[in-house]
């Protein structure tokens, strides 16, 4: 291709959505949303070559928020789905967006076959360190000790701290450059 016949470069409004988004004021969804859409235009892909795969939570509404094709799976199904697609679809650029509990707790077991069977799946996971509107209840994958606003008050939090006991994570195996982790 000529120069005179290159496409414009893809820039930060090109995977920018006319949605409305969606999380409560001040989450942290939103700065790695703002992060994401930042990033994509740098990768010098196609856009039409994204996939952005969820499942169920508030980080699970990126692909109503990013111009990208994407799929809203079921809860804990997101690595799955992006599995089957990266193995049909090798060329596309295949993103899971999920939290803690989506992909650690329901999608663990998916999460970790994905990782094993390493087909080049990137991964944004957010843990809020307290799941929306369970005022009282910590997420998997916050540590035992950890205070958050949301639950220093709570009556319970010793009681669940003790039952819980301190979470220690460990991938068998699998590309773990491709997970990127997001604590908000």
């Amino acid at each position: 291709m000529s120069a005179a016949t290159l496409p414009p470069p893809l820039t930060k409004k090109d995977f920018q959505t006319d949605q409305e988004v969606r999380w409560c004021p001040g989450c942290g969804d939103y700065a790695i949303l703002s992060a994401v859409q930042a990033v994509f235009p740098e990768l010098g892909i196609k856009k039409e070559n994204f996939v952005i795969v969820s499942g169920i939570g508030c980080s699970s509404r990126f692909p109503y928020y990013m111009n990208t094709y994407g799929f809203h799976t079921i809860h804990g199904r997101a690595p799955a789905v992006a599995t089957g697609l990266k193995a049909i679809r090798p060329d596309l650029e295949v993103w899971v967006a999920t939290g803690d509990g989506d992909a650690l707790s329901i999608g663990g077991n998916h999460t970790i076959h994905m990782l094993r069977r390493n087909v080049g799946i990137k991964v944004l996971l957010s843990n809020k360190h307290t799941p929306p509107g369970k005022r009282c209840k910590i997420a998997l994958a916050t540590g035992s000790a950890t205070i958050t606003r949301r639950t220093a008050s709570c009556k319970t939090r010793s009681k669940q701290s003790a039952a819980r006991g301190p979470k220690r994570w460990s991938m068998p195996c699998g590309d773990i450059d491709t997970l990127m982790l997001a604590a908000i």
